[in-house]
């Protein structure tokens, strides 16, 4: 696939793609209340079965009520990647520039892939980060993703398609320095 890097490219929400999300996260949720009521055999009171089944209650609901808030809330463009810089919704409302992007890297966990970028500390100081992205940028370093992250998860492209585009616009930019 060419891309030109001269013009904008506009990622789109999925809703079928945040349906799949809230479906995932519905059945995590009725696991995870199997366990923490002891709807199974073997699970007494206050064994570790039971503990994982309210975390994961807590855990997951959470996670499902932000699915089913961003469903409903994340319309129209949400990743855009033009000659100036890339922007995600997600995690600011502004455009952060190429040239403070030091690298992109992928971090992998299990078998979800999220595209990590390393932006310049002076130019993400200055960034309004959004609330779910400043609550998670310390817990993503200690899990090894160090720098603001983006995936693919409720857009309309796939990962590989969302990290060729990046690094065409970002090498591009690179080429012309």
């Amino acid at each position: 696939m060419s891309i030109d890097t001269l013009q904008t490219l506009e990622f789109k929400a999925s809703f079928g793609k945040m349906l799949g999300l809230l479906a995932a996260g519905i059945i995590m949720i009725c696991g995870s209340a199997i366990l923490a009521f002891r709807l199974i055999p073997g699970i007494e009171a206050g064994d570790f079965g039971q503990f994982i089944g309210y975390v994961g209650l807590v855990f997951f609901g959470l996670c499902t009520v932000l699915i089913l808030w961003r469903a409903m809330t994340m319309q129209g463009t949400v990743v855009t990647l033009s000659p100036q810089g890339i922007r995600d919704i997600r995690i600011a409302p502004e455009v952060i520039p190429w040239s403070a992007i030091r690298n992109v890297s992928t971090w992998k966990s299990q078998s979800q892939r999220i595209m990590v970028l390393d932006v310049d500390p002076e130019t993400e100081s200055r960034l309004p980060l959004s609330k779910i992205a400043r609550w998670t940028r310390e817990a993503n370093k200690k899990l090894g993703a160090d720098g603001l992250c983006v995936t693919a998860q409720g857009i309309n492209t796939d990962y590989d398609g969302l990290l060729d585009a990046t690094l065409a616009y970002w090498q591009d930019r690179a080429a012309k320095q």
